[in-house]
């Protein structure tokens, strides 16, 4: 189980970089773009573009850590009245028919368009904008890689918690255990 241990590492390193990285150069692109434009009344493509990039890179990074954080959106209305045993099954029958496979199609493709991208010599479509296309459309295959890992890591430890219960079933918060005569 260490390999799962490393997983898991490198996808918390994502939504690190996610949040201390791309978030922060985001907001400061988009302070300096906004001031640049209003009060000196000059147009920046490259920062508009560089907007969306960081964007991009900020949302396909943190992917995989929302989802291995258990932060990520569900209909909790329906969950929270099912047992902790067919919530387990419906979290791994979705992981096994629709998250792994959606994984490994966005690396697929995503890593074949950002290689078409750097053979092309690929830049943006606009005047003045950014080259190096590559660099951004590198990022999906990237973040399709850390939700990967993250399923796999909820495949194999799905209620990794500091305080498990027996059958080794916690409760959706995550801080108390549930036996199994208990329902949420």
């Amino acid at each position: 189980m260490m390999l799962l241990d490393y997983a898991k590492r490198l996808v918390l390193l994502g939504g690190k970089l996610s949040a201390w990285l791309f978030l922060p150069m985001l907001v400061l692109v988009a302070i300096f773009d906004i001031t640049t434009r209003r009060f000196l009344q000059l147009g920046s493509t490259p920062a508009q573009e560089l907007e969306w990039h960081f964007f991009f890179a900020g949302v396909t990074f943190a992917l995989g850590y929302a989802y291995l954080k258990d932060k990520h959106v569900r209909i909790d209305i329906l969950r929270e009245r099912l047992s902790p045993r067919t919530r387990l099954w419906i979290e791994r029958t979705f992981l096994l028919t629709i998250m792994i496979p959606f994984a490994l199609v966005i690396i697929w493709f995503g890593g074949r368009m950002t290689w078409l991208s750097y053979a092309q010599g690929e830049g943006s479509r606009a005047a003045l904008g950014l080259p190096y296309r590559w660099l951004v459309k590198a990022t999906l295959p990237i973040g399709a890689f850390l939700l990967l890992l993250a399923c796999f890591y909820r495949l194999f430890r799905p209620m990794d918690s500091e305080t498990p219960s027996s059958d080794g079933l916690t409760s959706p918060d995550r801080n108390t255990s549930i036996s199994r005569d208990q329902t949420p």
